[in-house]
């Protein structure tokens, strides 16, 4: 996992989907399988964020946007089918969404305005990490096992999580989609 550089006065700060259970278990688990030992410090989970330096004392303001942008959203369904990879550019095998990616992206562009308004690495893709930074054939393993992963459920809301010097992402806030179903 890519940390980027950060001062003492700013915490590592991620905005995530979480996936629920049974799959984030059987996830993790075939993460670390694949020879992934992320996957023990990082669950699974479709980053909204990736982990971002913050200045500390401004983390309420960080609260205080994303519990509006929650307003903005409504519960929608996640389906997780087939796999890709970032290769080249990256040693990244992941599951793609089938159904909920439209969502995760408007989801992302709200939550990447006003104080989290920061240049990113790459663009946004929507996607659930199998595995990172392995070798090829556990790589090519990874896409193998994804393509006949499946998983859907309902996503209500998304999470803040801070991620500490180990790449330990602990839950800091948690935020209910607020906005009234069709």
């Amino acid at each position: 996992m890519f940390l980027p550089q950060r001062s003492p006065d700013q915490d590592w700060l991620g905005v995530v989907v979480a996936i629920p259970e049974p799959w984030v278990t059987q996830l993790t688990d075939l993460r670390l399988g694949l020879g992934d030992l992320q996957g023990s410090r990082v669950p699974a989970h479709i980053t909204i964020l990736p982990p971002t330096p913050f200045p500390k004392e401004e983390r309420p303001e960080v609260i205080r946007h994303l519990r509006e942008v929650a307003k903005h959203h409504r519960p929608f369904r996640i389906t997780l089918a087939g796999s890709d990879s970032f290769r080249p550019v990256s040693q990244v095998a992941f599951l793609t969404l089938a159904e909920g990616g439209r969502e995760c992206t408007s989801l992302a562009d709200e939550v990447r305005t006003g104080p989290l308004d920061i240049e990113q690495r790459f663009p946004y893709h929507p996607h659930v990490t199998l595995a990172q930074d392995v070798d090829d054939p556990a790589l090519d393993l990874a896409l193998d096992v994804g393509a006949g992963f499946e998983a859907t459920w309902m996503v209500p809301g998304f999470r803040l999580d801070r991620v500490d010097e180990n790449g330990m992402y602990q839950t800091m806030a948690l935020f209910d989609f607020e906005a009234a179903s069709l």
